[in-house]
């Protein structure tokens, strides 16, 4: 990323977090009483996505059954919910939170299709996911940290997000934008077909096939080795071998 278009990404950035975290941490909202306890909860097995948002850890564990608890200060769990409509399970809060000791959720799958953080939320799988197609969407400062093996992987991070990758892929299919970064290096892939833009990152690994467009101030690095490399870079991007 050249130096003026990550100054000025990053000063964007940082005034839409001031924003944000002015209104999380010194407007209307509720403080943990730093009690945390457990709460075993019961969950349609329909959804087929998920989304989090709001702040809130999710840890996805994929195993046989479906289940769900959710770690948090006491007086934090009538806030914190945890609903499908729609075939997606919708992990959330009906107030701010601005202070706490825990806002964990654990959740157990079968299987999956499709992850969405946003607004400040992180995910983390503790196993390796083992699916066919997954599609991953990270925005407004959330982070995704995931293990996969998949045939196909679509991952799209936005505002000042982060998706970090390991395991393997047939195909990846990745996008950054607006200072967001997707570091896929320790993920495997056949083929990468990405595209960076406004000072976005985005690394890849990558052994048959790579497709990668940078423009306005982003960076592409790539390793694997690939066998073909169709690359194009404008606006001060950059595509670059590792």
């Amino acid at each position: 990323m050249s130096t003026l278009v990550r100054v000025v990404v990053t000063s964007i950035l940082s005034i839409l977090m001031l924003s944000c975290d002015f209104s999380m941490n010194f407007g209307e909202g509720v403080d943990g009483n730093r009690n945390v306890v457990t709460q075993e909860r019961t969950i349609s097995n329909d959804f087929e996505s998920i989304k989090v948002s709001q702040g809130l850890d999710l840890y996805i564990t994929q195993s046989n059954d479906v289940s769900i608890n959710v770690e948090a200060d006491e007086n934090l769990h009538d806030l914190i919910m945890t609903e499908t409509e729609n075939g997606v399970l919708r992990i959330y809060t009906t107030e701010n939170i601005r202070r706490a000791a825990s806002r964990r959720v654990n959740l157990n799958i079968v299987d999956i299709s499709a992850i969405k953080a946003t607004s400040g939320s992180d995910v983390y799988s503790t196993n390796t996911i083992d699916v066919d197609e997954l599609e991953l969407n990270c925005t407004s400062g959330a982070d995704i940290r995931l293990d996969v093996n998949t045939t196909t992987l679509n991952c799209h991070s936005t505002s000042g997000s982060d998706i970090k990758l390991t395991g393997t892929t047939k195909t990846l299919i990745a996008e950054a934008t607006s200072g967001s970064d997707i570091e896929a290096s320790g993920l495997k892939a056949e083929t990468s077909k990405v595209k960076a833009t406004s000072g976005a990152d985005i690394s890849v690994n990558t052994s048959k096939e790579l497709t990668a467009r940078a423009t306005s101030g982003a960076d592409i690095r790539y390793s694997g080795s690939p066998e073909k490399v169709d690359k194009s870079d404008s606006s001060s991007g950059s595509v670059r071998g590792n």
